[in-house]
């Protein structure tokens, strides 16, 4: 359309003004700004093994939506880690032999499996079990349905209040027994409906309690025979296979302690499988991927500009900004911290191309002869693309989705910070090399196009 139409030229100059001045003053201190650049990338090499993959795919999720609070809750338990590892073993003789060997590791919280639930030393437990069942025999002997109390008849609770009331004194401090006797005072004043209402809401499920605990006191030896299939086939293949579920301990949390725990484990049992080494493998294979893709990345795109540029100089200037950036960025996200995950990590793909977008401008102006960079319009250009991708990206930054969020705030931190490496450290380090262009070209000025 540009060439079609032919619009006029431009009849004033389109850069900032105020920016003009800057360029003197960053030629003059080009030295000092290059040795901060030097700093700030160093800082960012030595910070770079502290940046970190959370492999936990959960901390993606939305942690106030009904199902992570309820998983939340669950994790509290040591039976509801969602990250276990399973293992299978020939028989349950060997799945007996590997669970011992199991619990002995540091992470190993506990361990599972078909025996788990075969009771040890059950002769002397069986023989305490039948004395409190001779004991409670007639207590808990099973008696007619009886008519449910009248009010009158359950405000003899005023008899227990008698007895509970002059022995407070006497107890040591305690909130229950004293809440217990606040409880009793309002019963004893309260209506005929409340206390068939509080008369039924506490003997609702003692039926049930006192059946199984007569169950429980009828207790027989218990062997793998006669584990109930509907237990036994989670453990039990029909061929006599047995499963083990090896439970980790809250120090494998993290996805540091996670990936420890699977090693751990594997150093025992090396075909253990399960959601937690499924994790740990996951995590690294992304990992790897993206560091080989950003390699991969990198090398493409250094050739794509020495065809393009065909100057070793010019190629390393437009590519030195690019790699103190993202050593600013591995800073910023070590120092924070804000560790990668399965959502901001693609973002780093999109950063390669917006780094060197920004750079190549300044570069191939630079070598057509152009000494100012801060005033020209090519900054102006660069300037309001950056707040245009900032302001489109960035605006994930506001999702009430953490792993959407984190994809905005890489984003955002990115950003800036590549602005910054392209509009003051290469217009210092250009401030130190002679303008030769290329022979054989013809100084042009380039600017990008409009955002």
């Amino acid at each position: 359309m540009i060439t079609l139409c032919r619009p006029p030229h431009d009849r004033a100059e389109i850069g900032f003004a105020w920016a003009a001045r800057l360029d003197a003053v960053v030629r003059r201190r080009r030295e000092p700004l290059l040795v901060l650049a030097g700093g700030l990338g160093a800082l960012g090499r030595v910070l770079l093994p502290r940046l970190t993959f959370d492999a936990n795919p959960l901390h993606t999720k939305d942690p106030t939506t009904e199902a992570m609070r309820t998983l939340a809750d669950l994790r509290e338990s040591p039976f509801g880690n969602p990250f276990t590892i399973d293992i299978m073993t020939p028989d349950p003789a060997a799945a007996a032999t590997l669970s011992r060997r199991l619990t002995d590791l540091p992470l190993v919280s506990g361990v599972l499996s078909i025996n788990s639930f075969v009771p040890a030393d059950q002769p002397a437990k069986l023989a305490l079990i039948a004395d409190a069942g001779e004991i409670l025999r007639s207590t808990l002997a099973p008696r007619p349905s009886a008519v449910r109390p009248e009010p009158d008849q359950i405000r003899t609770a005023r008899n227990a209040l008698g007895r509970i009331e002059p022995a407070l004194s006497e107890l040591p401090a305690d909130p229950t027994i004293g809440a217990l006797a606040d409880d009793l005072r309002r019963l004893a004043a309260a209506s005929d409906a409340i206390l068939r209402q509080v008369d039924r809401m506490l003997t609702r499920f003692l039926p049930a309690q006192l059946d199984r605990l007569r169950d429980a006191l009828a207790a027989q030896p218990v062997t793998l025979q006669t584990i109930p299939p509907e237990l036994a086939r989670d453990w039990l293949l029909p061929g006599g296979r047995a499963r083990i579920m090896v439970l980790p301990k809250p120090e494998a949390r993290s996805s540091s302690g996670l990936a420890r725990f699977v090693a751990q484990v594997a150093t025992v049992a090396p075909d253990a499988s399960g959601s937690a080494p499924t994790v740990v493998a996951t995590s690294g294979t992304i990992v790897s991927s993206f560091r080989s893709a950003a390699i991969a990345a990198v090398v493409v795109i250094t050739t794509i500009l020495f065809v393009a540029l065909r100057r070793l100089l010019d190629v390393a200037l437009v590519l030195a900004p690019l790699l103190l950036s993202a050593l600013m960025t591995v800073s910023v996200l070590a120092l924070l911290p804000l560790p990668l995950n399965y959502a901001n990590i693609i973002v780093l793909p999109l950063l390669l191309g917006v780094g060197v977008s920004f750079n190549i401008y300044f570069v191939m102006n630079w070598r057509a002869g152009q000494s100012a960079v801060l005033g020209s319009a090519t900054a102006r250009a660069i300037l309001f693309s950056a707040l245009t991708t900032g302001t489109a990206f960035g605006s994930l930054a506001l999702s009430r989705h953490p792993g959407t969020a984190s994809m905005g705030w890489l984003l955002l931190i990115s950003l800036g910070l590549t602005l910054l490496s392209s509009l003051l450290f290469l217009p210092a380090l250009l401030a130190i090399f002679p303008q030769t262009p290329p022979a054989g070209t013809t100084a042009r000025l380039i600017a990008p196009p409009p955002p």
